[in-house]
């Protein structure tokens, strides 16, 4: 629909609410009061929402039921619209009952004339489909809801019309929905309209974001948009180009542009297109802060010598936008990997003073691409004041013999000499702190001083550091070893075949990984300071496989050793099969090279054989039945291989169709999903008989 020449920014909405409001208070209006309202759409506190208000005009009290239908109608078509759909939480919706004493519309060309709430009336400036109605009426209705933004009126009426000026305005027509969107366009994304039918007495302009003089393109306001091949102008053919400058919009016919071929901006029927699209989203930003919370509350933070762990955090206002953008800043440097929407601060790794705390969230839509204002960035600040001096200390408490960590030590600090004072520690400036699963420990906060730290435990021997320095805002790193006071033992072993350096072997108690190695240079390996326990010992590697795939052993009370394993360099089942037998091989490659490539489905049961390798080898490996299996069958199928690299036909007895459907059975149960598809398909083609008859095989 058209715009009406009394079009008002939405913002300038807010200046005009205190003098509705006043009028109010001066001429109460007793129908305010009969009119319910509810919220119908609740996203979120209404202060950081873009706040709409639905009512109808020319529903009488018995036509509510209807009303409420059209409203339901509108804001599903609505809202499953793109870019609407994006941020629909972005958005509160309250519906107000406005009741009429008849019901319809004023139709002033054809005499018609009815008495409702809003004065909704057709045929505004002599065209007939341009539907308004009194907007300070609206308005004071709309006030129910102080907080509100944004006004639609669903006229009672079937007839095609709306507008979009201070208010959106839509007939009920069977087109609502796409009305309420076009007429959305003009109120929310100050869209012009992009069709050429006359407008008599319109102002000229181009001030909207998608319409245009210009044609040189670095003053087209969506060059973003543009691709460097694309005409300008644009010639009409739809499908060609994307965006473009196409000749005709805003009422007339030349001399001004528009960004698409078409759009919901020219014919109902069409999508927003890129640049309305962006437009809208731009707006919904200055009304809406994707900042929805943050905590603490309060921009102003101290911190004393008890309180050194603070966290920040924000919420973000709902969307199923993925492309967010978080970092957060302390004073001015990115601290990175803070992706999240919480930042905690330990303030001993701060100097004491001032440091300011800064959260950065951009939406980097791909449905926006330029937006000078920075609409799309938001961001909130802190200020921090740290009130005395403290550090940290932080390491590990490892084993002597292994390197690892130990779980349960204690460890404590011993003052030496202090130069400031911090709150939290122990009598005599004493820190006391248990290690983590991997021997970690941090102590926070601790005075500025020298320290000792002494290390703990009752299955270790204790030990000390000395001489520790800590100095305000700064962390002082310290690895403690033990010894331990407990037996232990030693495994070893090598890797040999087709691979011996370099091969990481993971030593596991249950399903914890406690040690890993790298082979040496002669594939050998040792795990030392072992407890007796039971242990599995597993290679890994993404290039070789191993034969056995894993040791499971048990250490009592001695070293053990040559727990070797067999390096495979090789993805190729038949390699594996075929070990040692070159010529075997040979032949197999001859099928592959000259038999299979002659038809699509040899292709097809190639691309298979290598898609489902890995998965053949590790089962070939890891089970003896299969391993013994493929080996039988591959030898019983050789001879016929060989006759048809020779190109004769080959005859396949009974006896080796069903050896090759038991094998295949042998499979199943250990493959994949995946394999097993594969295995069920190439069953129906033994059974099918045609599928081989193409490579010369015939079963009997």
């Amino acid at each position: 629909m058209m715009k009406t020449m009394t079009r008002i920014n939405i913002k300038v909405l807010w200046i005009s609410l205190p003098f509705f409001l006043f009028l109010l208070f001066l001429n109460p209006c007793p129908v305010l009061a009969e009119f319910n309202y509810e919220k119908i759409m609740d996203n979120g506190d209404d202060a950081n929402r873009m706040v709409w208000i639905i009512m109808g005009d020319g529903y009488t009290s018995l036509e509510m039921d209807e009303y409420h239908q059209d409203v339901d109608r509108v804001i599903n078509e609505f809202f499953s619209t793109s870019p609407w759909d994006e941020y629909k939480n972005f958005i509160n919706v309250y519906k107000i009952d406005v009741t009429s004493n008849e019901s319809g519309a004023d139709h002033p060309s054809g005499n018609i004339y009815v008495d409702t709430a809003l004065d909704g009336t057709y045929d505004t400036y002599g065209i007939g489909r341009l539907l308004t109605i009194d907007d300070s009426k609206a308005f004071e209705i709309a006030s129910m809801v102080p907080s509100f933004d944004a006004v639609m009126i669903i006229v009672n009426d079937e007839s095609y019309g709306g507008s979009g000026g201070a208010t959106m305005v839509l007939s009920n027509h069977e087109k609502a929905g796409r009305i309420a969107l076009h007429e959305a366009g003009h109120l929310i994304g100050d869209l012009a309209d992009e069709y050429e039918t006359p407008y008599p007495g319109y102002p000229d302009g181009d001030r909207e974001p998608n319409v245009t003089y210009q044609t040189e393109k670095e003053y087209i306001p969506w060059k973003n948009w543009i691709d460097n091949v694309t005409p300008l102008p644009t010639p009409e053919y739809e499908g060609d180009y994307d965006v473009g400058l196409y000749e005709g919009a805003r009422y007339k016919s030349s001399d001004i542009y528009r960004p698409t071929s078409n759009s919901i901006m020219r014919s109902l029927g069409a999508p927003y297109g890129p640049i309305n699209s962006e437009a809208i989203i731009i707006n919904l930003h200055d009304f809406v802060d994707p900042i929805d919370k943050y905590s603490p509350v309060e921009n102003n933070i101290f911190l004393s010598a008890s309180s050194n762990n603070f966290q920040f955090k924000i919420e973000l206002v709902p969307s199923i936008n993925e492309d967010i953008d978080l970092s957060w800043e302390i004073d001015g440097v990115t601290q990175e990997g803070e992706k999240g929407t919480a930042l905690n601060i330990d303030a001993s790794t701060l100097k004491k003073g001032s440091h300011s705390v800064k959260v950065l969230v951009a939406d980097n839509t791909s449905l926006v691409r330029s937006d000078p204002q920075g609409l799309l960035l938001s961001s909130q600040i802190w200020s921090i004041e740290k009130q005395s001096a403290s550090g940290v200390i932080s390491g590990t408490v490892v084993n002597v013999i292994t390197n690892l960590g130990i779980e349960g030590v204690q460890v404590e600090t011993l003052a030496a000499e202090l130069t400031g004072r911090a709150g939290g520690q122990a009598e005599g400036n004493e820190y006391s702190v248990i290690t983590q699963s991997d021997g970690s420990f941090r102590l926070s906060p601790v005075s500025e001083g020298v320290y000792t730290v002494i290390a703990t435990c009752e299955r270790y021997s204790s030990n000390k550091k000395s001489a520790i320095s800590i100095a305000d805002g700064e962390t002082t790193t310290v690895v403690v070893s033990l010894e331990p006071l407990f037996d232990t033992y030693s495994l070893s072993g090598n890797i040999t075949g087709d691979a011996k350096e370099g091969i990481t072997i993971n030593l596991k108690m249950g399903d914890d990984i406690l040690q890993s190695s790298n082979t040496n240079a002669d594939g050998s390996y040792v795990f030392k300071g072992l407890e007796s326990s039971a242990y599995t010992i597993t290679p890994a590697s993404n290039e070789y496989l191993f034969s056995p795939p894993f040791h499971e052993l048990s250490v009592e009370s001695k070293d053990l050793a040559d727990i070797n394993f067999e390096a495979l360099a090789t993805f190729c089942p038949a390699q594996l099969v075929l070990k040692g037998q070159s010529s075997s091989l040979n032949m197999l490659r001859k099928l592959r090279n000259k038999v299979l490539v002659k038809n699509k489905i040899g292709e097809k049961y190639t691309n298979l054989y290598y898609r489902h390798a890995p998965e053949l080898v590790s089962l070939i490996i890891s089970n003896e039945e299969i391993r013994e299996d493929s080996i039988a069958m591959t030898s019983n199928i050789m001879p016929h291989i060989m006759a048809l690299n020779e190109g004769k036909n080959v005859v396949l007895d009974q006896e080796l169709v069903e050896e090759v459907e038991d094998f295949i059975n042998t499979l199943e149960p250990y493959a994949s999903r995946d394999l097993k598809n594969t295995l069920s398909m190439l069953k129906k083609d033994i059974r099918d008989k045609s599928t081989l008859n193409k490579f010369g095989v015939i079963i009997q």
